[in-house]
């Protein structure tokens, strides 16, 4: 049973809740249980969208706490940033799109996890900070030096990297970090109404969009463009091809079922 992540169902969404309070930082534990809800939720059918999120509204998740690994370059520590990295590259690659729900602070390995996310939805109190340079540790976990850049530009990227300072919300949409800024009394209904809208969508074009855009900056266009021909000629005519062309020619919404 996960001690420090809360999973629940409704309809086609499932969220997945860091509850550590209380800033719902990240464990070494927190770490593997997200590992292990995420291929939960890969096996379960009905779940068509997940929704990430922190407990309460003081933090989405505040990265590290310090005081749970040593600050050394021991196997403790590596295992640590190879959990940290693991959890990253599971979120990006995971075949269903996910929504972060971000109130209160991201910060850390937080804001990592978060910007892996393929949808970004800040509440209008949300901070973000990238600080690593002040306390002495290099940010290891394959998003601020392997992934920002390309997220939000080059030097957009060493803005945020080399200043360190705290981004409101507002800041946050024009640096591209989120998707949207919701006031903070619509926060769960909105994020209620979107997340339901995704699940609704086609779950195979989905999978292909991820793998898509995923492949254009770690592989090139040259991958991409080959995915982008595999799974056009795999889906063509496929129970889901067929039902989003009727359902348009029927003026209705139509019934995808992942086949």
């Amino acid at each position: 049973m996960s001690e420090t992540i809360r999973l629940s169902h409704a309809g086609q969404v499932s969220t997945v809740t860091i509850d550590r309070p209380p800033l719902n930082t990240v464990s070494p534990q927190t770490l593997a249980e997200l590992l292990t809800a995420f291929a939960e939720l890969e096996r379960r059918a009905e779940t068509r969208c997940v929704v990430l999120t922190g407990a309460g509204r003081r933090a989405f998740c505040a990265g590290a706490n310090l005081g749970d690994k040593p600050r050394d370059e021991g196997d403790a520590s590596t295992a640590f940033r190879d959990a940290g990295r693991a959890v990253v590259e599971r979120i990006e690659r995971f075949p269903k799109p996910v929504i972060a729900a971000i109130r209160g602070w991201c910060i850390g390995g937080g804001f990592a996890i978060a910007e892996a996310c393929d949808i970004r939805l800040a509440g209008a109190e949300a901070k973000f900070r990238t600080g690593d340079c002040y306390i002495g540790i290099v940010p290891s976990w394959g998003m601020s030096l392997v992934r920002l850049a390309h997220y939000i530009g080059r030097n957009r990227a060493l803005d945020m990297l080399i200043l360190g300072e705290d981004i409101a919300a507002p800041e946050a949409l024009q640096l591209g970090l989120v998707s949207r800024v919701i006031a903070e009394d619509r926060f769960e209904e909105e994020v209620a109404r979107i997340a339901a809208r995704v699940a609704a969508g086609a779950p195979l074009v989905f999978r292909a969009v991820k793998e898509a855009i995923h492949a254009q900056y770690a592989e090139g266009t040259t991958a991409a463009r080959h995915l982008e021909t595999y799974w056009s000629e795999t889906t063509q005519g496929s129970h889901d091809y067929r039902e989003g062309i009727a359902a348009f020619k029927e003026k209705r919404q139509p019934r995808f079922e992942g086949r």
